[in-house]
């Protein structure tokens, strides 16, 4: 029986800051849990955090046992010339579906006399790439069947009952169905090649599993379709999925709760659809299509280029009704400025630097007066964001970079002049969240709720959003669904 977990290329010791082992202790093991559907020809790496000493890279103390004849497997051991990694290389291949055991003792030391506080064992088993796998629980546990060399065979071999997954390196690489959620930050390509990045997103995001081509995970997320690399994500099937997104009508407002890390977290995207009935959940992958019934949201689909109706005076009494201790309160003026200077929306800019700097009260817009996180990337968000003399500044900023870089065609990250999702709009390159887009809009759309609705009733008429919407739908029309994709591995 194998757990579903990850067992990455790289094992990771922690050397740095150890206190020295001495003589003739007693070796100390800590058994590590068994990795399941490791290559015969596996190249394991040891990487250490600090340079080796050489002397004890030796194959008395780091070995591969064969748990059957009790025999050591032969290997050679390289350390890098940085003396901070070790390969160990089998010198022939294991033997399939037997299990074996690498030990790493802690006579391992650093160059500076360093070592392993413990000695480490790591039992594995051996297989083709491609292993078959029965689901057995809700435990994620596995029951390992045959394996295979070739991808399709695997996938032939399967059941047809959505009882069956395909693993490789010890994790899901194929599944009848189910979720497909990043790791961390994971760039979303246009190819399996993976040569052109498309867009991006954060981690534990939530994508729909379309097919597994090669080397490559179909996935469609927020309206794009594209693929990621296996390594950057975790495949979950249906029956193992703990919880999933989900839009609902409550009072007549159009709810998205997000499922992230075991929590729904909820925001309000925009108007309910009138078919859509009070507490009714529905599905979408794009935030426009719920259960086969479109619904296109203004303020999502707006174009930014597009004047707002409401005055500073207007914007600074919402900011005030909803936060009275906001920064923010005072700076409508600023907004209807940078719009009549750059053309883009005061509201869209109120909304985005609310969203992006929680009313004006996180540090980076205390301290550093960026209110739309200029440059605060996902690794360092503080550390690396913009800092501006006023808010002023930063929002005269804002709206002059977004209408140069994201508004305008020609540039690079141009594509269309609407919030929009992962597929096109502002979001596509913008921002790391694939919700980034909507989450503005109901800004948007709870401001002008809240001032009467001025906005929503004249620029429902708007020539320019009439035509996006019938740009939009041709698209959604023609995307790719899971039942007409690809098969990568044909009957």
């Amino acid at each position: 029986m194998g757990k579903r977990k990850a067992f990455n290329i790289l094992i990771l010791f922690t050397l740095l800051m150890l206190p020295m082992h001495h003589g003739a202790a007693a070796v100390k093991w800590d058994k590590w849990e068994q990795a399941i559907n490791i290559p015969y020809d596996k190249v394991w790496t040891i990487q250490f955090n600090t340079p080796m000493n050489k002397e004890t890279i030796t194959t008395d103390n780091i070995y591969v046992i064969n748990n059957k004849t009790l025999e050591k497997h032969p290997i050679q051991l390289q350390l890098a010339e940085n003396q901070k990694s070790v390969k160990i290389i089998p010198e022939k291949d294991y033997e399939v579906d037997e299990q074996y055991t690498l030990f790493v003792k802690q006579d391992v030391q650093s160059a500076y006399g360093e070592a392993m506080v413990q000695s480490i064992q790591m039992p594995f088993i051996a297989s083709r790439y491609f292993q078959l796998a029965n689901l057995q629980d809700e435990e994620g546990q596995y029951q390992l069947l045959d394996s295979y060399d070739d991808f399709c065979v695997a996938v032939h071999a399967a059941k047809d009952d959505g009882s069956q997954v395909i693993l490789k390196n010890g994790e899901v690489h194929w599944m009848p169905e189910g979720l497909v959620r990043s790791k961390g930050f994971t760039i979303i390509y246009d190819d399996p090649g993976f040569e052109e990045g498309r867009t991006y997103v954060n981690g534990e995001t939530e994508m729909e599993y379309i097919a597994s081509e090669g080397d490559a995970i179909k996935v469609r997320v927020a309206d794009y379709i594209g693929y990621v690399e296996p390594e950057k994500v975790s495949l979950v099937p249906e029956p193992l999925n703990e919880g999933r997104s989900y839009y609902v009508n409550k009072n007549g407002h159009l709810y998205h709760y997000i499922f992230r890390n075991g929590i729904y977290i909820p925001y309000v995207y925009g108007p309910a659809p009138l078919w859509l009935e009070e507490g009714q959940k529905v599905y979408s992958w794009n935030g426009v299509t719920f259960n086969g019934e479109p619904h296109f949201d203004l303020y999502n689909q707006l174009d930014l280029k597009t004047k707002t109706h409401y005055t500073a005076e207007q914007l600074d009494n919402y900011i005030k009704s909803k936060k009275p201790d906001s920064p923010l309160i005072g700076l409508g003026k600023t907004f209807i400025e940078a719009q009549e200077k750059y053309g883009v929306n005061a509201l869209y800019l109120m909304a985005h630097a609310i969203h992006e700097s929680g009313w004006g009260l996180s540090k980076i817009a205390r301290e550093k007066n960026n209110l739309y996180g200029i440059n605060a990337t996902d690794d360092n968000p503080y550390g690396n964001a913009d800092e501006y003399p006023t808010k002023r500044d930063s929002i005269m900023y804002a709206a002059k970079f977004v209408s140069e870089k994201y508004l305008s065609p020609g540039n690079f990250r141009y594509n269309g002049r609407y919030l929009g999702n992962k597929a096109s709009g502002m979001n596509v390159k913008y921002a790391s969240d694939p919700y980034w887009g909507q989450k503005i809009a109901g800004l948007m759309y709870r401001a002008d709720s809240f001032l009467g609705g001025n906005d929503r009733r004249l620029l429902a008429s708007n020539n320019a959003f009439k035509t996006l919407l019938a740009q939009n739908e041709i698209v959604l029309l023609s995307a790719t669904t899971k039942d007409e994709s690809d098969q990568m591995c044909p009957q």
